[in-house]
């Protein structure tokens, strides 16, 4: 039977950049299944994005925030960046579904927050 989440999570083992990062934090911190460690943006706004060496199926996102920080993130931007054509659009973290993509990097632009925006795992999904 497939896991809770429906299925798995196409981040671990892919790679992660992004804009500025906070002291202390890492892009590699969203992809490695653990929500005690995350990426911060320099200030309140910034981007996260998960890559792979080619072209993945996606449909879903789950952007979760570390224990205890839930809620910072304001409204943000799920963004194919292969082509930049905006997936979805929104505020605040959990789950994002979309049409069916192929892509070889995903970007969660994070337009506006309260306070510094922590993302503890950015999770990809193919359904």
């Amino acid at each position: 039977t497939p896991p809770p989440s429906g299925g798995t999570n196409l981040s671990l083992g892919a790679g992660a950049d992004g804009s500025s990062k906070a002291s202390g934090t890492s892009y590699g911190n969203v992809r490695d299944g653990s929500l005690s460690s995350y990426w911060s943006p320099a200030g309140s706004t910034g981007t996260i994005s998960i890559k792979w060496g080619s072209a993945t199926r996606v449909s879903r996102v789950v952007i979760r925030e570390p224990s205890g920080t839930q809620g910072s993130i304001g409204s943000w931007q799920l963004i194919n960046n292969d082509n930049g054509a905006v997936l979805a659009a929104g505020s605040g973290a959990g789950s994002i579904t979309f049409s069916t993509t192929a892509l070889s990097k995903i970007n969660f632009k994070i337009n506006s927050s309260s306070g510094t925006p922590r993302v503890a795992e950015f999770e990809t999904y193919a359904s």
